[in-house]
């Protein structure tokens, strides 16, 4: 049995979402045929390395990621780091032949991403980006049914991603965030990442954008609360998407729309474990006969996960970043190419320094 060490780079709200991950993981599936194992956490602060040995059991912490990187027991790394310290822990990880798996967006800004995505085609080893979207068990039906010409061409469609953690910026503690040189911009970059990828894999490559960012609170006037995307696709589609941390009464919502020739699908992260499905070729008569949108109870209906729990159960958050991870350690171990890989983070970084500059010259701008 192969066997791989793990170092995960942060211990902050995303390195434990990982870290949780690896636990996991051999629960849900059985068809990872190796020993891995968590082996090295990089932490800047001390109370949260001492955390990560007592509660993931780490076999060491350190403050200097090197250390994981030079560490030859070591394998596989996590980069679960600030925006802006992503390129270089990267960088070091490919040039030391590891694999890795990075939270978005890749780099901060387009010019870094590009040099990762072309240093990773020449390491040899397994890269992927973490947009958990793609997990979700509505979101891989659609997928489906859009491969199988469901929608027919599509025509318009919608994608939002909304929080309200910006509506009393007063009351809110303080976050890296609302730096622009730690994130590379603002909401845009936190949330519209997401969609921006959700979007791309569900209804095609762009090929152009206009968009208009907006803040409301944040003290760095460069961080956007706010971005509004028109989007024209290269299959002749025509889309909106928002980001926003100014929607009221909106905690963690990602919603999607999608409206084709012979139908629709749309979905609401707040109602997990259902994708809505409307056909044209339904009859309509008598008095409407089958046709209107039908919920699909996609619940957790993963068809890899065999452990538990049952496929039955209600969908959660965090499962579509355990399902992202395994997407990543299937791939290392069987050699299969991993998905979302480093040029989708490469696109969603040239999307959206491309929606920045329209924003800035009110101009649309061609991909």
């Amino acid at each position: 049995m192969k066997k791989f060490g793990v170092g995960i780079a942060g211990y902050g709200f995303i390195g434990r979402v990982h870290t949780y991950a690896y636990k996991t993981i051999p629960l849900y599936y059985e068809d990872i045929p190796a020993d891995i194992k968590l082996l090295g956490i990089a932490e800047e602060f001390e109370q949260a390395r001492k955390k990560a040995v007592e509660q993931a059991e780490f076999d060491f912490a350190t403050d200097n990621f090197e250390k994981l990187l030079k560490n030859d027991n070591i394998h596989i790394v996590h980069c679960c780091l600030p925006n802006h310290l992503h390129y270089e822990f990267i960088k070091a990880s490919l040039i030391e032949k590891k694999h890795i798996c990075t939270d978005k967006p890749l780099a901060l800004n387009y010019q870094q991403a590009k040099e990762l995505a072309e240093l990773a085609k020449k390491s040899g080893v397994k890269t992927q980006v973490i947009f958990q979207l793609r997990f979700f068990p509505a979101v891989i039906r659609a997928k489906q049914l859009i491969e199988q010409g469901f929608l027919g061409k599509i025509n318009f469609f919608r994608f939002l991603y909304l929080h309200s953690s910006c509506v009393r910026q007063s009351s809110k503690p303080y976050s890296w965030k609302a730096e622009f040189e730690k994130v590379g911009g603002g909401v845009l970059v936190d949330l519209g990442s997401h969609i921006i990828d959700l979007a791309r894999y569900l209804v095609g490559d762009f090929a152009s954008v206009q968009a208009k960012t907006k803040n409301f609170t944040s003290p760095d006037r460069r961080t956007d609360d706010l971005a509004i995307i028109e989007v024209e696709t290269k299959n002749d589609g025509t889309g909106i998407l928002e980001a926003s941390k100014m929607a009221t009464g909106a905690n963690d919502e990602v919603r999607f729309e999608i409206y084709g020739s012979d139908g629709a699908l749309s979905f609401n992260s707040m109602e997990p474990n259902w994708l809505n499905a409307y056909s044209m070729n339904d009859p309509d008569s008598p008095i409407g006969g089958l046709r209107g949108f039908k919920k699909i109870e996609t619940v957790q209906r993963y068809p890899d996960a065999t452990g538990i729990p049952l496929s039955k159960f209600s969908m959660g958050w965090i499962r579509a970043h355990v399902a992202c991870i395994h997407s990543f350690l299937y791939s290392i171990v069987h050699d299969k190419p991993t998905s979302p890989s480093f040029e989708d983070g490469l696109m969603v970084q040239k999307i959206i320094e491309s929606c920045y500059e329209s924003s800035r010259t009110t101009k649309p701008i061609p991909l």
